[in-house]
């Protein structure tokens, strides 16, 4: 069977000599683990859109358990992001939340395209990296079922003075938090920041400001909530705390 789709490429594995193992977030049938025959040869047709952060037209050959690909045409490449090794780490970072977060036969539609602009927004440098972390972070986890109940105090409804829990993934008033363990507290600006990326329209999230100092705190409570919700270690994003920490 013939399949024909978008998709960006999230992770790839070199097998013998020439070929790969890509795993392809697709728009309409979801991650596919596919072969790549030959592709690391240097006059392969495919070479050019079946590496790491590649978005291409595949098409795809489905034999029982089996995907090979065809051919491919890229449509955006994002080559620019391997000139910079912090930006390229980062994009492995969403890459690989996406591989973990995005559920078996699930249609990504959102998910790949919160990483396309994600990707795009590394890129053009249009945004600060901060907040292009924290929206692909708050918004990804939250496509993924994990999405936080940020309307106002789980326990009497207060809508102001609240600790963010992250494994209740709700708000709780300063006086209802008192017996709440891993919370933290969020101010008005960061409060209004996550509502945003949860609750606008898809078009929208990644258009608001926020002070440095805030987009770096935002960063931090969106990157723990990924990682209790998720109870997994990402080594791409270690990596990449590695870097920007000059370790």
């Amino acid at each position: 069977m013939k399949i024909q789709t978008p998709g960006l490429i999230i992770k790839e594995t070199n097998i013998g000599e020439n070929d790969k193992l890509l795993v392809i977030l697709t728009k309409e049938h979801g991650i596919i683990r596919a072969f790549a025959d030959g592709v690391r040869r240097m006059k392969s047709k495919n070479s050019a859109a079946t590496s790491l952060l590649c978005y291409a037209d595949f098409t795809l050959y489905h034999n029982k358990d089996t995907y090979k690909v065809s051919d491919s045409v890229p449509i955006e490449l994002f080559f620019d992001l391997r000139y910079n090794l912090e930006e390229l780490a980062l994009a492995q970072y969403f890459c690989e939340m996406a591989l973990k977060l995005t559920p078996e036969e699930f249609e990504p539609t959102e998910i790949l395209r919160l990483l396309l602009n994600s990707l795009h927004f590394l890129t053009n440098k249009s945004k600060p990296v901060n907040i292009v972390k924290a929206v692909t972070e708050l918004k990804l986890i939250s496509l993924a079922g994990f999405m936080p109940n940020l309307t106002g105090c789980a326990v009497c409804g207060e809508d102001e003075a609240f600790r963010f829990s992250y494994s209740e993934g709700c708000l709780f008033c300063l006086e209802c938090s008192v017996d709440v363990k891993d919370t933290t507290v969020v101010n008005p600006t960061l409060l209004a920041a996550m509502r945003h990326i949860i609750y606008s329209e898809f078009s929208k999230i990644y258009s608001f400001e926020i002070p440095e100092n805030d987009a770096e705190l935002l960063s931090l409570i969106t990157e723990r909530y990924v990682s209790v919700q998720s109870e997994y270690k990402f080594k791409t994003l270690d990596f990449y705390k590695s870097l920007i920490k000059g370790i």
